[in-house]
Order: structure tokens, then C-alpha cells, then sequence
């Protein structure tokens, strides 16, 4: 399910050739077919998730000098015959980012039209060419190419192959050397300003100035089990002599399901007068810490997502203590072994999370006072269970040379040419490859003049950062381009009944996609809507479905974006994004739900969860499901319907037993609902007098001695969707939104990529039900790298811009437009320049390297990736 990147050889047409020519352009044409062309795939589902500077390096090193020096290719996508890459292209557009290219997407004509790889970059602290140059060369395979006389054996037999020396080297550090960086804590799935799934935590007012003097404060929690997952009960803090400065019981705001006592040591008896909420604990956290903490724990991602706390600057034990294969030690281990002392005892109830938080803290103490190589060497066969001498190099690690070769070092050493061109910087380079410009045109002709004497070159162009910093403007640049980002995924409904609430709202338009906010408008006589989604198919199909349609109260309502300066020419870019090059032959498909073979009940019974499976076939002669469904004209305001349904529904177990209930249907947008069952399918006539309901049960609640089941679906997995949209024609792959850490909402959209063109259409123009649902289909507008239109633009200057009243829309698109749009538009001409100016089978890669905002918001860049041909 690779998405090839290999572009297609264009050749001009020549004149009527004579009979040799014609021979030598077939002998020609046979010698390029029997030498493969290189280039990049990524496989689709793996699309959604960023890149790293490290994931970055690891393809450069690999392109350029993977044949010299036998590196092993990158694990994130795949460059095909690397051997016949002639050279490596970077070019950095300076102060962009993601939400620059989409902004501005009709202006990025070259960027739009050939590039084939696409993908959103986690921005890093630092220069980020600092970082190319000076990363540490991933390793070497073959002894035979390293160059005569820099082999050298390593002193320190199988110390160096260890994970922790791996990791942090052999050297003594201070604290800040043990520091998570932005990269590590995404891919240890720590919250960060910025990515999914943290709309609504709190951030520390952490400074970005961190010592090797700053304070250490261990932190532990203790959850327990509730609808949303795992939420907080008990949080406690250590400052760095031991002392505990926060030690307090929270009162979830959800039921509790299951305490989890035997971990927890939290009872019903413990919570029943706590009052303490987490908004009240992420006040006393803030307040408490200084601005320098440095917060440590084990495993702290998970504390810090109960907690819902942004914290810049952690220091987890189960990464320093670390195993291989991105296993970890418990924190029991590590205390009895390293500190000698007993914690989480069996005699106990539960652990003590301040017990807990103060082991963390003295574990990162004594490595940082003791070092990577002292603690290895005290602890190797007690703690990781072998002897030094059977740590054996790992195939990406280098046999030969030196294991902390950078980079320029090693294009130097194998004698490969390189060059950095742009504004003057302090960058890891010989000043002798470095060409320093004024200005972005003399850039380029920089590059021209000497293009074909390089293996390597990363080019800046600087303008679009100059601009920012002369208006001294760029936050609020990027505060227009939130609220423009989110208009897209906006649209106004109405007149709505005026008993309507936001859920009700949310309800209506989820058949859709994903409603992210809804926010009601009350005018002198009628009820409106601002509905926002999370993708641009969301409000596309809200126009098309239900625009014109006609609710069960009889209101006709009428669905529209807003009517702006900086929407007019959305259906140009609307068309313009159809036909993007990650978007073709995939489309967007809602209204999905689970398959209904399967269900999965979890109940409680008098304290206990139990969890039971039920594989089910829907079908009334098999399972005796008694179902009279009758059309009714649903009425509001509490009035009772004109006809009732009663489902007599088997397979209900309470304590062990099978019975039998029965379960109501309740009247739809009444007060006091009290049905035991929801539709799980509406058709609906638009222009008619008549909702005619169709109904299965999707969720099923049944009483029996004290017994409260209810059925939790995450929707249809991957190998569903490709069953059912499999008829139409080949699925190469499909993207589901990613499931976040405690949350349970269910799948309800999906992207489905095909093979050709002609399924599309098929599916398209076919009515879809699946499982008898019915399913809502649109062409792709969303590229598959984008999990969300909104998130790409929320971050708190995107918010607090949006709170701003007096902010007209001219302000917010055409005064943005006027300065930006040109600077634009001649930074995606000079990079089609310097595309076309590339020797063949050049792989070229364009970074708008994003940034992170003196607030601490993570604003996401860009990558693009094509083997030139």
C-alpha cells in the first residue's frame, strides 16, 4: 500500500529521424529502461504521522552517503535505489509553516503541482541547518569503505553498545543534558502545545532559559476508571529535598466506573467529601512550580495527560534508565535495585504516589550525579541482566570510525562536496563551504553558478522572515491566518426551532463530519448556527446535504459560508485542492459506524466491571428479534409520538444470568428522554411532510439486578472499510482519525485511497450503505499528512485573536493578502527555478521548518520530498 514517488521522464519531441537515428534512440531507450530511475515512496496510512529533524537526517545521510558508507535506509519511508541518487537538495524557506502553505495554498503553485511527498514537520529548537550538519552520523556497516587510516577499534569494548550510552554518550552531564527534547516528547506521546489531542490543557508558565542549577520537583498521580477513560484522583509533588509540597484528592467529573484500588489505593470512601477539582489542582501546580522547573517522574506522559498539563521541560526515569526496544523497567525494579529501597509493598493498598514521586526524583538525581557510564557499569548484569561483553553493535550503530562523527565530518572524510547558501549564520560548517548572501535573488544565482560540483547543498531563502521582522508583525500574521483557516470549516444554519440546543445542533450537522464547535446565534426573531468542522469535507457536504432541508418540525433551514472578502475565491480553491496530487483517487467518506456483527458490552454488576463480547447477526429470524417500527410524525415539547416501537431484545447478563427486557423507544428532542435505545439510522424525506424513521438498536442499557451495561464501539476498523469499499475497486489504503490517550469517541469518517480513477467515480455515483447505514462520500480536499484543518491553526494566538470583537473581515483577509500574497508567490517561482535547475535523479527536499511561539505553541511546518527525473 506504497504511494509511488518516482515522477515520469518527459522528452521533447524531435524531427522525423533518419534510420540510424532511430536505432541509436532505441538503443537509447533500452539502456534507461534497464537502469531503474531512484525514488521515494511512503506507504498512505503512514501519511498522517510528522517528521522529525531526526527522521530528516536520517534520509539525507542515507541518500548521500548510504552507498559509501553502508548506512541502513530510513524507517519512515523508502528511497528506491539509492545508489543512483546523484545528490541531495535542501532548500529552507525561512519563517514559514504549515499553515503558510495552506493559507496561501493557490500562490504555491510549484510546491502544489511536483512535489509527490508531503508530509508535517515537528519544528525543533535551533537553527535547523545547524541541526542537518551537526546530527550524528547513524552508522556503517561495510569496514571495507571507511578511508585508510580512520579505523581505529573502540577502547571501550561493548560499554559504547549499550542503550543508555547509546543515548547519552559516556560523559558526565548536568540536568539539562538529560532534558526531553520537542521531538522525543512527541514520539513518547508527552502532551505538546500544538498536536492533537491537547485542546484544553493547561500550560505551566515555564521559562525557555533552563539550567543545570534549576530545580527538580518529582510528580506521581493516581487515576481511575470513568467514560472518557482514565481520569485524575490523586496528584503529588517532591521539590528537590524530598519535601512534598502537593499532595490532594480530585473528584473526577465524570462517574467512576472501577478505583482501581489495588494500583490506585483510591475507595469511594476516600473521594466521597473531596470537592477538589483538576481545574483547582492545574491552578495550585502552576502557582507552586517556578518558572525553571524541571518536572520528573516515570512513564510522566501519562501523569501529565490525566493531569491535562503542558510542561516544557521533563526528565523521564524510564527513558534513563532506558532497556532496548523501547521497553522500560517498572519503577519498583529501579528502586530496589539502583536505591535499594522497597516501594508499591503487596501488603498495601495501592501505591503511594508521593512515595512514588520521591523514588522518580532520587533516581534522576543519582544518575545525573553519578553519569550514564558509572551507573552502567555498577548495574549491568543486576539491573539490565547481562554482562557488558554481550552488548553487541545494533546493525544501524557504526562498527568502525568514530561513533560521534557529525555529519559535515563525515561528508568531508568521504570526500563528498557540500554547501550551505543563504544569510549569515552560525551554523556547524568550514566557513570554506559556506556562501553568504544578502538577499534571495542573489541566492539563487549563487546556486546556479555552481551547481554541478555538488553532492550537497542547503539552500535558505529568508525574505518571507526578513518581512516578518521589519513589520514586526509575525504573530499577528498568524493570528489572520487562524481565523481564515477556520472560516474554511465554517458554515451558518438557520432559522433553527428555538428550543434547538448546540447538541441538538451537533447532532444534525455530525452526519457530516466531525463538529468541532458549535456556537448558537440569536437574532430579534429566529435561532442560527456557526457550525465548525474539523475538515473542509465536513462543510462541504453540509452545503450539498442539507442546505434546503426540511426538519421534523417543519423548518426549512439554509446552510452557507460566511460571506467574506477572504472567501471569494473558495471554490477556486476548493477545485484547486481536489486536484492536489495526495488527494487523487481518494475520497472522504461519514457516517460510518461499526460493523453490527460485533458488539461489545461493558457492565458493571454491584461494583465489578466485567467486559463481554457478543458477536450478534442482526437478523430476525435468527435471533428472534421481534422488531414493529412504525412512521410517525415526531413532535417536540414533550408530546408523545403517534405510534410506539417496542424491540424485544435477548442476550442482556446480569450476575451470570440470560434475561430477557425490554427496551423503549423514546421520543426524539423530548424533554425527560428516558428510552432505552437510539436510532442508529434516520431517512428522512426533505421536501415531504412526512420523517419516516427506520431504526436498529446500536446501543442497548438493560436494568437487572443493579446491572448497567452499555455498549461502546470505536467504530469500523481498517479491515472493514476495505471489505466494504473493496466492491468498487482496489483499496491501496485507508486513513481513520487517530485514537487519543483516554479518549473513547467513536470513528465515524474515514479517507479510502483506490488504485484508479474510474473507483472513484463508481463510488461517487453510487448510493452507499453500509451495515444499513447510509454512508456520505465526497472527493478528498483534505491531503492525508493533515489531521485537522482547526488544530493546524489553533493554537492560543489563533484563539485569542478570534476573542478580539473589533476585528473586521477586511482586516483578516484583504490587508494580509495585499503585503504577503506577492512575497508568496516569488518564493514558490525561485523554488521551481532551483527544481529545474537540479541535475537528474537529484532528491530535493523543500522545509518550511514551522516554529515555536514565545508562548510555547508548537506551530507544525511542512516537508516536501521528489526525486527530480
Amino acid at each position: 500500500m506504497e504511494t509511488s514517488l518516482v515522477g515520469c521522464v518527459k522528452r521533447k519531441r524531435e524531427p522525423s529521424p533518419t534510420q540510424k537515428s532511430r536505432k541509436r534512440v532505441k538503443e537509447t531507450e533500452g539502456s534507461l529502461s534497464s537502469s531503474p530511475s531512484p525514488g521515494l515512496s511512503v506507504p498512505f496510512h503512514r501519511f498522517q504521522e510528522p517528521v522529525t529533524l531526526k527522521d530528516l537526517t536520517e534520509l539525507l545521510q542515507y541518500a548521500v552517503l548510504g552507498n559509501t558508507m553502508g548506512l541502513n535506509p530510513p524507517s519512515w519511508c523508502r528511497l528506491h535505489h539509492q545508489k543512483r541518487v546523484s545528490g541531495v537538495s535542501v532548500v529552507v524557506l525561512d519563517g514559514l509553516s504549515q499553515a503558510h502553505f495552506y493559507r496561501h495554498y493557490l500562490h504555491f503553485r510549484h510546491l502544489r503541482t511536483n512535489y509527490t511527498c508531503r508530509r508535517s514537520y515537528t519544528p525543533s529548537l535551533g537553527n535547523v541547518t545547524s541541526g542537518i550538519f551537526s546530527s550524528e552520523v547513524v552508522g556503517t556497516q561495510n569496514p571495507s569503505v571507511i578511508p585508510e587510516g580512520q579505523q581505529s577499534a573502540h577502547p571501550e569494548g561493548g560499554l559504547q553498545w549499550h542503550p543508555v550510552i547509546r543515548q547519552f554518550g559516556l560523559e558526565t552531564r548536568g540536568l539539562t543534558g538529560y532534558l526531553l527534547s520537542p521531538e522525543e516528547m512527541i514520539k513518547n506521546h508527552f502532551p505538546v502545545h500544538g498536536m492533537p489531542g491537547t485542546e484544553g490543557f493547561v500550560s505551566t508558565d515555564s521559562s525557555t532559559s533552563v539550567t543545570d542549577c534549576s530545580p527538580l520537583y518529582g510528580l506521581d498521580c493516581e487515576m481511575c476508571l470513568t467514560k472518557n477513560g482514565n481520569e485524575l484522583t490523586r496528584v503529588s509533588l517532591v521539590d528537590c529535598k524530598g519535601s512534598c509540597v502537593l499532595d490532594e484528592l480530585v473528584k473526577p467529573p465524570n462517574p467512576i466506573f472501577h478505583y482501581l484500588t489495588k494500583f490506585s489505593g483510591i475507595t469511594p470512601a476516600m473521594l466521597k467529601p473531596v470537592t477538589t477539582t483538576l481545574r483547582d489542582v492545574q491552578l495550585k501546580l502552576k502557582k507552586v512550580l517556578p518558572q525553571d522547573a524541571v518536572l520528573v517522574g516515570h512513564s510522566l506522559e501519562n501523569d501529565l495527560r490525566a493531569l491535562k498539563l503542558i510542561h516544557c521541560h521533563v526528565i523521564d526515569t524510564s527513558l534513563l534508565y532506558r532497556k532496548e526496544f523501547g521497553q522500560r523497567f517498572k519503577l519498583k525494579v529501579l528502586a530496589h535495585i539502583v536505591l535499594k529501597k522497597e516501594i508499591q509493598m503487596e501488603d498495601r493498598l495501592g501505591h503511594d504516589p508521593t512515595e512514588d514521586a520521591l523514588a522518580s526524583l532520587e533516581l534522576a538525581q543519582y544518575f545525573i550525579r553519578t553519569g550514564p557510564r558509572k551507573v552502567v557499569e555498577l548495574f549491568c548484569e543486576e539491573l539490565w541482566g547481562k554482562s557488558l561483553a554481550m552488548y553487541q553493535p545494533p546493525v544501524s550503530t557504526p562498527t568502525h570510525g568514530s561513533p560521534n562523527l557529525r555529519f559535515d565530518e563525515a561528508l568531508k572524510t568521504y570526500g563528498k562536496s557540500v554547501v550551505f547558501i543563504g544569510k549569515r549564520s552560525d551554523i556547524t560548517l568550514a566557513l570554506s563551504n559556506q556562501q553568504w548572501q544578502s538577499s534571495d535573488r542573489e541566492v539563487l544565482s549563487s546556486f546556479r553558478r555552481g551547481l554541478t560540483s555538488r553532492s550537497f547543498s542547503v539552500v535558505q531563502f529568508s525574505s518571507f522572515s526578513d518581512h516578518l521582522k521589519s513589520t514586526d508583525s509575525s504573530e499577528q500574521h498568524y493570528k489572520q491566518m487562524s481565523v481564515r483557516l477556520r472560516e474554511m470549516c465554517m458554515v451558518f444554519a438557520g432559522p433553527l426551532p428555538s428550543d434547538y440546543t448546540e447538541k441538538h445542533v451537533k447532532r444534525l450537522f455530525n452526519r457530516c463530519g466531525l463538529v468541532r464547535t458549535v456556537r448558537l446565534l440569536s437574532a430579534d426573531q429566529r435561532v442560527h448556527a456557526e457550525v465548525e468542522f474539523e475538515l473542509l469535507e465536513g462543510a462541504v457536504l453540509a452545503l450539498e446535504t442539507l442546505d434546503g432541508a426540511q426538519l421534523h418540525t417543519g423548518h426549512i433551514i439554509k446552510v452557507q459560508r460566511p460571506v467574506k472578502e477572504s472567501m471569494l475565491d473558495f471554490e477556486v480553491y476548493l477545485s484547486s485542492l481536489q486536484e492536489d496530487l495526495l488527494n487523487a483517487n481518494v475520497i472522504y467518506a461519514t457516517g460510518l459506524k461499526a460493523n453490527g456483527k460485533t458488539t461489545c458490552h461493558t457492565t458493571q454488576v454491584n461494583g465489578t466491571l466485567l467486559e463481554t463480547e457478543a458477536n450478534t447477526t442482526i437478523k430476525s429470524n435468527v435471533i428472534g428479534l421481534n422488531a414493529n417500527v412504525a412512521e410517525f410524525p415526531a413532535k417536540v415539547n414533550g408530546s408523545q409520538p403517534h405510534a410506539q416501537a417496542n424491540h424485544s431484545v435477548p442476550f442482556a447478563k446480569g450476575n451470570g444470568t440470560l434475561q430477557t427486557t425490554q427496551a423503549k423507544l423514546a421520543e426524539a428532542n423530548s424533554t425527560g428522554l428516558h428510552g432505552k435505545a437510539k436510532f442508529a439510522k434516520l431517512s428522512s424525506e426533505v421536501n415531504g411532510t412526512v420523517l419516516r424513521a427506520k431504526a436498529m438498536l446500536a446501543k442497548i442499557s438493560a436494568e437487572a439486578n443493579g446491572a448497567k451495561p452499555s455498549a461502546n464501539s470505536a467504530g469500523p476498523s481498517e479491515q472493514d472499510l476495505c471489505e466494504a469499499f473493496g466492491h468498487y475497486g482496489t483499496v491501496k489504503g485507508v486513513i481513520l482519525p487517530p485514537k487519543h490517550c483516554g479518549q473513547r469517541k467513536r470513528r465515524r469518517h474515514a479517507f479510502i485511497k483506490y488504485d484508479h480513477p474510474g473507483a472513484v467515480e463508481a463510488v461517487l455515483t453510487s448510493p452507499m450503505e453500509l451495515w444499513d447505514m447510509k454512508v456520505s462520500t465526497c472527493r478528498a480536499l483534505t491531503p492525508p499528512h493533515l489531521r485537522s484543518w482547526v488544530t493546524m491553526a489553533t493554537t492560543r494566538l489563533g484563539r485569542d485573536y478570534e476573542e478580539t470583537p473589533d476585528t473586521s473581515s477586511r482586516e483578516i483577509g484583504g490587508e494580509e493578502q495585499v503585503e504577503v500574497a506577492p512575497l508568496m508567490r516569488r518564493l514558490d517561482r525561485r523554488v521551481g527555478k532551483l527544481f529545474r535547475a537540479l541535475p537528474d535523479n537529484t532528491l530535493s527536499l523543500v522545509l518550511l521548518p514551522g516554529y515555536i511561539s514565545s508562548h510555547g505553541d508548537n506551530v507544525p511546518g511542512l516537508c516536501f520530498l521528489h526525486v527530480k527525473r
